[in-house]
């Protein structure tokens, strides 16, 4: 966003300077050059008004020193003085008769009359014209050119005459357009400052928003939001988040003080039910009742575990940061689950090992469900592998089963609360694993294994 204000501010102002500059060059530049050729046209007019009485049909090649060649050059030289240009006399077909500085030989082509051809050609039919574009001369500078023809007493015109010359305002214009274009780059340098720190006082406050908006989607409802240090619409939207995030505190303050309470009420009957069916099956051991007790049992310990899941759930407390032993963390997850895989027959194994960054509780309720999953998905005397590492800055958690894998119309579903595809599951661990992800800035993600099952992998910000 950023980079878009900078360059929507920037590109228009560069644009319009550009634009400018190069107007500005071309007007001053169409001006001194029109200046130049009406100057250098009336150098040839006077010059072919000059050599109007002398035969120049007379001249032939080899006749450089001849006093009609020497008479003709002296009155170029004087006429060049006087005007500041290069003067030369040409034949209609663009051979040369003479110059003001002697470097042309009679009867030679003069190879710079190229760029003006057509412009020779209408001043051999009789008109009086400033040449095409400007050129660089042998001393580096901009040239121009004018042309004259020169007639005898029946109006023919026996040649052309030539003004080459310069002005010192053409240097003048290479300053000025050297000017403009450090001006363009100053101004264009200054706009984008200007849109740089428009945009920062924009986006920086946007940036600091959407970090709020983060830790608030994490669950972090403790942390303020910064301050309010402007009266702008970006004032308005933080004084919305804020009031957003003291709301949804209040609303999971009361949610886990409601949960506490219902958790008291119910764990009272429950720790009660424990107790006398743990006597119950005492008295009925060996009776044929002692079947019904062990199933009480069972029932009583689901809805412990349910009733824990619940909690776990609704609990909105922000994760603590501190380093995680991960061998030590899936070896812990490892014996508490195999109990639930000793009733199947199945072998939990754990390897690997690193350090993750977080909550060690969270990361520990997150990793066992991810297990558990995994050993209610694997067959009967089937294997689950638990892993850890550490790889491009992210502590990874595994659990590896051959079960059935995930079918495809359910994988969108999985991480919603209250959904499951187990007959007696409560909907709640891979919820509460994604919560713990998410908390973190982490993932949780269920993918197909190679050669079936699934692998269940969290991943958290790596410890140091």
């Amino acid at each position: 966003m950023r980079n878009r204000f900078i360059y929507a501010s920037a590109l228009p102002a560069l644009a319009t300077l550009g634009t400018m500059a190069l107007l500005a060059d071309q007007l001053a530049r169409r001006a001194l050059e029109d200046e130049v050729a009406a100057r250098l046209v009336t150098a040839a007019q006077g010059a072919a008004a000059a050599l109007r009485d002398v035969d120049l049909d007379a001249l032939r090649p080899g006749g450089e020193g001849s006093p009609l060649a020497t008479a003709v050059r002296t009155r170029l030289q004087g006429l060049a003085g006087a005007t500041s240009t290069w003067l030369l006399v040409v034949r209609p077909d663009g051979t040369a008769l003479a110059d003001s500085a002697g470097r042309l030989t009679v009867g030679a082509p003069v190879a710079s009359l190229e760029r003006d051809r057509a412009e020779l050609a209408r001043a051999a039919a009789g008109a009086a014209l400033p040449g095409g574009r400007l050129h660089e001369g042998e001393d580096g500078q901009l040239h121009k050119a004018g042309y004259a023809p020169v007639t005898d007493a029946t109006g023919r015109v026996v040649a052309v005459v030539g003004a080459d010359g310069t002005s010192a305002s053409f240097a003048t214009l290479r300053r000025f357009r050297r000017l403009l274009v450090l001006l363009a780059v100053i101004g264009a340098g200054v706009g984008a400052l200007i849109s740089a720190i428009a945009a920062v006082t924009v986006t920086r406050p946007l940036s600091r928003l959407a970090d709020a908006a983060r830790r608030i989607g994490r669950g972090d409802l403790t942390t303020p939001i910064w301050r309010r240090q402007r009266k702008d619409e970006i004032a308005e939207l933080r004084d919305t988040l804020e009031e957003m995030r003291q709301g949804l505190a209040a609303r999971d303050e009361e949610r886990e003080t409601l949960l506490a309470g219902i958790a008291h009420e119910v764990r009272n009957p429950l720790g009660g039910l424990t107790l006398f069916s743990g006597v119950l099956a005492e008295e009925t051991a060996g009776t044929p009742a002692a079947r019904h007790v062990e199933r009480i049992q069972a029932e009583v310990a689901t809805l412990s575990h349910v009733v824990e899941e619940f909690l776990d759930f609704a609990r909105a407390r922000p994760p603590s940061r501190e380093p995680v032993d991960l061998a030590a963390l899936l070896g812990e997850v490892a014996e508490l689950v195999r109990p639930l895989a000793a009733e199947r027959g199945v072998e939990v194994q754990a390897a690997g090992g690193g350090t993750a960054s977080g909550d060690g509780e969270k990361l520990r309720r997150a990793a066992l469900n991810l297990a558990r999953n995994a050993v209610e998905a694997t067959p009967d005397n089937g294997l689950v592998q638990l892993a850890a590492k550490v790889e491009d800055g992210a502590a990874v958690l595994e659990a590896l089963d051959r079960g059935p894998g995930v079918a495809p119309e359910a994988r969108e579903k999985l991480f919603r609360p209250f959904f499951t595809t187990k007959a007696r599951g409560t909907g709640l661990g891979l919820a509460l694993a994604k919560k713990v992800a998410d908390a973190h800035g982490g993932t949780v993600e269920l993918l197909d294994r190679e050669g079936g099952g699934t692998v269940a992998r969290l991943t958290v910000p790596a410890g140091p």
